[in-house]
């Protein structure tokens, strides 16, 4: 399961169905997806605009990835996780502006329980600000209390980076299947070597005129195959 889906499953417990409350801001919303967002993302593609009380998630899910993961995506886990909530229930510039009051000292984990602290100081920094919000603060606080008991939940079963492949003709990355072959690449004995010299988040680089690899901030190490031309010698990886 991709980093987004996972982020996802702790957010669509609080993005729910149809509200419509006259004291809240957003407006008409469903999904978590209020109709101005919904009614943007449409004309942007050339959508139909379904009525708001319509959506299920098959309409909504690439709209939040495609406008609420990538504020989070380059973050290393769970801290992606973690910001990818805010960015869906406070937008991508609040967001912006709560990860500028977390110190960037110490792990992913510790910045992930500071940027929750900063998070819950901001919902109440809204109630006092309009003090007609206080009726939502329960229900703030409550999402703020689940996000502290789903990253304590992560600590205790850590994330292992992945080695993905991008499929033949390119597509969004899978995880590695164990198979040995890849393109004329015997990988049960190259991954290991790959991981070592490509220890470090970044590329991508060019390994043996067949595969782009790469990695990325959440340690997950990426594979591309790349056009063979006749003659192609693999190359060792680089000291």
């Amino acid at each position: 399961m991709s980093d987004f889906r996972k982020a996802h499953e702790f957010t669509a417990r609080w993005e729910g169905g149809y509200v419509n409350h006259i004291n809240d801001t957003g407006g008409e919303t469903n999904l978590g997806v209020t109709r101005r967002v919904w009614e943007a993302w449409c004309r942007e593609r050339g959508l139909r605009v379904k009525p708001m009380r319509a959506l299920v998630m098959a309409d909504v899910l690439p709209l939040y990835e495609a406008r609420y993961w990538p504020a989070a995506a380059d973050l290393p886990w769970p801290l992606s996780g973690v910001a990818y909530d805010i960015a869906v229930n406070h937008g991508q510039k609040n967001l912006a502006y709560m990860l500028g009051k977390v110190a960037t000292a110490g792990t992913a984990t510790a910045r992930a329980f500071r940027l929750i602290d900063v998070r819950e100081q901001f919902f109440r920094d809204i109630v006092s600000a309009r003090p007609d919000q206080g009726v939502f603060l329960k229900g703030w606080l409550r999402r703020v209390n689940a996000q502290r008991e789903w990253l304590k939940d992560q600590v205790a079963a850590p994330r292992q980076a992945r080695v993905l492949l991008v499929p033949m003709g390119g597509g969004e990355p899978v995880p590695w299947d164990g198979r040995s072959r890849y393109n004329a690449q015997d990988l049960v004995t190259l991954v290991p070597q790959l991981q070592q010299v490509y220890a470090s988040p970044g590329g991508p680089w060019e390994y043996g005129g067949v595969l782009r690899v790469w990695r990325r901030q959440n340690g997950d190490l990426v594979l591309e195959r790349l056009p063979v031309t006749p003659g192609t010698i693999p190359a060792t990886p680089p000291k």
